[in-house]
């Protein structure tokens, strides 16, 4: 939006950019890294051609929106949204299933993720934006 309406201020009446920066900072960069090779790491990426083999990376898409989900909130909003309240039960598991609810929140967004966004325009999207 900003690129856009510094381009062409003849074709923009106004614009209104929520939560932007001019450009990404190295941390952003660095989340946007984890969560391209999180998916190029999946064994559905098949190099980018998977549509073609019928298979969808959809884990490690789903691993790239959570990773990216972190830098939406600060630190203090996560903490006051979730703290360490534990997702319906009474006690700690000590498995790898969601025991905090901060855990089920970035699964649930991965996972609604996965069933509307493509993971090879996440890979050019999120590197466009880091320049």
């Amino acid at each position: 939006v900003l690129q856009w309406a510094a381009s062409f201020p003849e074709r923009v009446f106004a614009c209104l950019p929520i939560a932007t920066a001019a450009r990404h900072s190295a941390q952003n960069i660095a989340f946007h890294e984890v969560g391209r090779q999180a998916i190029m790491a999946d064994p559905d990426w098949r190099q980018g051609n998977y549509a073609a083999e019928g298979v969808n990376p959809s884990k490690g898409l789903a691993v790239a929106r959570m990773a990216a989900h972190i830098t939406y909130l600060s630190e203090a909003a996560l903490h006051r949204k979730f703290g360490r309240s534990l997702q319906d039960r009474d006690g700690l598991s000590y498995a790898f299933d969601a025991d905090f609810q901060v855990e089920s929140y970035l699964r649930h967004q991965g996972a609604a993720f996965v069933e509307r966004f493509d993971a090879n325009s996440y890979l050019y999207i999120t590197r466009a934006m880091d320049y």
